[in-house]
């Protein structure tokens, strides 16, 4: 079940996925700078789940690199699209506050959920990963 899940190519550089996460950091700060009372909650939601999720990549490769099993890091986010279309959230979340811009705190706190659910996903894969290695096999 495991091996269904998990990513069989190469752990894709993690460029992308960190400048798209940067691009969003950027938005936020600039939100947050602009108005601290109304969006620094929300952009602080949001940095703590970008950061969340570069734990939860830092732990992917550290158990890609540990061998044995299929590469995790590279994995998109199961729940926002932050792997192969990187610059995509970025992309989405600007238009939105273009369109938009006095919804700032209720888009970061959605994004902020988004992000933190798929790193949470991460996370737990990459522990179901490393507790199958250590049970032996019946």
């Amino acid at each position: 079940m495991v091996e269904e899940t998990v990513s069989r190519s190469a752990v894709p550089l993690p460029g992308r996925a960190f400048l798209g996460s940067l691009g969003i950091a950027i938005l936020a700060g600039a939100f947050a700078w602009q108005s601290p009372e109304r969006n620094g909650w929300a952009a602080l939601a949001l940095a703590l789940a970008l950061g969340l999720d570069g734990l939860a990549r830092i732990a992917g490769a550290w158990l890609a690199r540990r061998g044995g099993s299929p590469p995790i890091a590279g994995l998109p986010s199961l729940v926002l699209a932050f792997g192969p279309g990187a610059g995509l959230g970025t992309v989405l979340f600007g238009l939105a506050l273009l369109a938009w811009p006095i919804g700032f705190p209720l888009l970061a706190s959605a994004l902020a959920g988004l992000v933190a659910m798929g790193a949470i996903a991460r996370l737990a894969l990459a522990w179901i990963v490393l507790r199958t290695r250590d049970e032996p096999e019946a």
